[in-house]
């Protein structure tokens, strides 16, 4: 540094700190708050139940059908009908509620029995 009297050093005052810190506190904790939140929402979705019917609807003729997929590209396939599962969930209140689950795979409605466990969470429902 030079000894040049014009050069102007200024110095943060300890109040600009300290509201910095504070402020920034908050803002990580209301971050922290908000992901606890969400993945609180997240477990509460996870469904499982029982099979109690499976179903399958067969359409006039096979057809095809084009799907987008989440990152954007395009599927084909040749569907024969809907394959629906109805699943039983235990609610926290001792009760059961029904869900319908339409799936698109032929591979996965065949594998699937009445009576086996299923997660309804990362699917489709209507109840």
């Amino acid at each position: 540094m030079s000894n040049n009297p014009r050069t102007v050093r200024t110095r943060a005052p300890l109040s600009l700190w300290l509201k910095a810190v504070v402020l920034g506190s908050l803002a990580l904790a209301g971050i922290l708050f908000a992901t606890w939140q969400f993945g609180a929402s997240i477990s509460a979705a996870k469904m499982t139940g029982t099979v109690v019917a499976k179903e399958f609807r067969p359409l006039g003729a096979p057809e095809n059908q084009i799907t987008l997929n989440k990152d954007h590209s395009l599927r084909a396939d040749r569907v024969e009908g809907d394959y629906i599962l109805t699943v039983e969930v235990p609610q926290k209140d001792g009760g059961k509620r029904s869900f319908t689950v339409w799936l698109n795979d032929k591979g996965r409605y065949d594998a699937i029995e009445v009576g086996d466990s299923f997660d309804v969470g990362p699917y489709l429902v209507r109840d």
